[in-house]
């Protein structure tokens, strides 16, 4: 039935990850239910909803995102009479986490191997998610304009602009590595690393560089847009450069940057 249930996202045009998320979900809600899908009732849903808050402590957000999965999984099983009783809680809006741009160029420095220096290099300056990054291939990128295509949620593609700078680096890294692969961040045998892989290196060199603060892939894609909205660039370029369906997702990140705003004053005027 889960890969029948996958199938139906594919269809639907949802993305690799969303797909693999959303059967994750419901493979562990069936399992924790232990019956028939057809049989199941309200009382199921809300036992289950209250388990993962006491026994795993998860916050709105992580409930919203199961209420949407099971949501989606009734609608491929003919049982909208239960879509009632799933509401979604509503979004804790904390506001993103960001290192600032000194704590970046540390991170790069605690880096030894050249491909660890430029992939965090190239996800603080493009912005991309993990998921885009490990995928994107050489090919990917446009060297004599300056750009990388990305395909991102959806297969929707975006074109974002690079620094001659990183451009310049990255050229140098292909033709110099040993390692002969399509792929432009590869593994050491030449295969496609794992997102986890990339998560494993960032927080090696966080540690290093004697950063506290949590660095994860995302964190320095919201440490890009921050950085760009202190520099004044238009929030609707930034949109455009993370890739977000809809502008109220980039928003979140005007209510970080005044923070950020007072302490770059701070270093200019006092």
């Amino acid at each position: 039935m889960l890969e029948e249930f996958a199938t139906y996202l594919e269809l639907q045009g949802r993305s690799k990850n969303t797909i693999r998320t959303y059967c994750w979900i419901v493979e562990n809600f069936l399992k924790y239910i232990n019956k028939d899908p057809y049989a199941i009732s309200k009382e199921d849903i809300f036992r289950y909803l209250a388990y993962l808050k006491k026994k795993w402590n998860y916050d709105s957000n992580s409930i919203r995102l199961v209420v949407i999965a099971l949501k989606q999984f009734f609608k491929f099983i003919g049982r909208e009479d239960l879509l009632i009783y799933l509401k979604s809680p509503k979004i804790d809006k904390r506001l993103p986490k960001f290192i600032t741009y000194e704590e970046f160029l540390r991170l790069v420095g605690a880096c030894d191997n050249p491909r660890d220096k430029l992939m965090i290099k190239f996800l603080f300056y493009t912005g991309v998610r993990v998921s885009e990054l490990v995928n994107l291939k050489i090919d990917d990128i446009l060297w004599e304009e300056g750009f990388v295509k990305v395909k991102g949620k959806g297969g929707k593609e975006r074109i974002i602009p690079l620094p001659e700078s990183l451009l310049k680096e990255l050229k140098e890294y292909v033709e110099t590595r040993k390692i002969k692969s399509e792929y432009l961040f590869p593994s050491k045998r030449g295969s496609k690393l794992s997102t986890r892989q990339v998560q494993r290196i960032i927080n090696k060199a966080r540690i290093k560089a004697g950063i506290r603060k949590k660095v994860t892939p995302h964190i320095l894609r919201h440490s890009l847009a921050t950085f760009l909205l202190s520099k004044g660039v238009d929030i609707r370029i930034i949109q455009e450069i993370l890739g977000h369906s809809s502008l109220s997702v980039t928003q979140i990140y005007t209510h970080v940057v005044p923070k950020q705003l007072k302490e770059i004053y701070k270093k200019v005027f006092e």
